[in-house]
């Protein structure tokens, strides 16, 4: 009897030795390695009072038949906008072949000249975005205005992907201020109908830009001495690029030409 005993005991300790090993859990897999840490972004741009700085001047042209260019109708609210069809802005020429609108940049500056204290302005006048290109420092507040008597509405996309405001402003004299944080092409358009109506900023990293007037020319100044790569962007043309170097207090000068 006592050895039935000790044998149902034995038995009973294996089946519940067996149990707990089919309801025992699998351990959960290690975690995974920390991710590396992130890049460090390139360093911001740092305003100084910029000692033995020179001067970058020049003029960007176009040679060549000019691209052909359709007028833009208007379709609305032709007692602000207008009756006839406006001129294209997309390629405006001056004497001698002057370009206008080009956007004219130095690359990689680090350490410079403090930005303009004025904020930048876009205007809406008589159906036309006013004005048609412009060039602002990263982190610059935008203040967006409306001379117009009727609805408008700014579409700001960011490299032609990226919607950074989408603003209905329907009040003669209307003003709202947008912060642009982000370096690159903002184009514009207006979704209340003025479908003729564009414009671009481009939103650049430092305070070193210029946009060519009628003449086509564009200054530079208070430049750090170096070398650098000097850019014009042109919303049809697009971009041109070349070497600059600039000596302490001296001027250099530079010229694109379409073609």
């Amino acid at each position: 009897m006592l050895r039935n005993a000790l044998l149902a005991a034995v038995t009973v300790a294996a089946l519940l030795a067996g149990g707990c090993r089919e309801e025992k859990r699998p351990e959960p897999p290690p975690a995974a390695p920390p991710s590396a840490a992130p890049t460090a972004a390139s360093p911001a741009y740092e305003a100084v009072d910029v000692s033995g700085g020179g001067r970058v001047e020049g003029r960007v042209t176009f040679s060549g038949a000019k691209p052909k260019a359709e007028p833009r109708p208007i379709t609305k609210d032709n007692a602000t906008c207008g009756h006839g069809p406006k001129p294209s802005e997309q390629v405006l020429l001056g004497a001698g072949g002057a370009l206008r609108n080009a956007v004219v940049t130095i690359e990689g500056i680090r350490r410079g000249k403090k930005p303009a204290a004025a904020p930048p302005v876009l205007d809406q006048k008589k159906c036309d975005y006013i004005p048609h290109v412009q060039a602002v420092v990263s982190g610059a507040t935008l203040d967006i205005l409306n001379s117009d008597d009727i609805l408008h509405n700014v579409h700001g996309y960011l490299d032609g992907k990226e919607t950074l405001f989408n603003l209905a402003m329907p009040l003669k004299g209307q003003k709202i201020q947008k912060q642009l944080t982000k370096p690159g092409l903002v184009s514009l358009q207006c979704d209340a109908g003025h479908t003729w109506m564009s414009a671009y900023i481009v939103v650049v990293e430092n305070p070193y830009f210029a946009v060519t007037g009628a003449d086509g020319r564009f200054a530079l100044d208070d430049v750090p001495p170096g070398t650098y790569k000097l850019k014009a962007w042109h919303e049809k043309l697009g971009n041109l690029e070349q070497q600059v170097t600039v000596a302490p207090a001296a001027t250099a000068s530079a010229a694109f030409e379409y073609k």
